[in-house]
């Protein structure tokens, strides 16, 4: 075991579990450390790519007794059926825009959550009145 404060990488990537998570796939598009025991996809269609991996029966590809384990050789016998370049390319663009909506709107909604729940006690204590405001 170790420690490290700098990342593994720096590109966008999609993750899986090699051994006991796999089948969950996790989107990083900032620098992030990643295990040895992760699989990391890089792709040019990303969007595209991440579909494909949350389709795929990882069940069917293990190898593990008591843990779940998956190779990089299992990986490369999925069948992936690849529209044309100008069809991959239009999807990237219209998933691209959604997935970056999507990912906004996390953000956002943590950062209400939070002020949410540091104004809530203090308008139930009655230390914050709100009666006065004028919508």
């Amino acid at each position: 075991m170790g420690f490290t404060n700098e990342a593994n990488h720096a590109d966008k990537i999609l993750v899986t579990g090699r051994v006991g998570t796999h089948g969950v796939i996790q989107r990083f598009s900032s620098p992030c450390w990643t295990s040895d025991n992760t699989l990391v996809i890089t792709s040019h269609y990303y969007e595209y790519t991440y579909q494909i991996l949350k389709k795929i029966d990882y069940s069917s590809m293990n190898r593990g007794s008591t843990q779940p384990l998956i190779t990089q050789g299992d990986m490369n016998k999925v069948t992936v059926l690849l529209p044309d370049d100008s069809i991959l390319t239009e999807f990237e663009s219209v998933a691209g825009a959604l997935m970056s909506q999507y990912e906004k709107n996390i953000v956002e909604n943590t950062k209400l959550a939070e002020l949410r729940d540091s104004l809530l006690p203090k308008l139930m204590s009655g230390e914050l009145d709100v009666s006065d405001i004028e919508l």
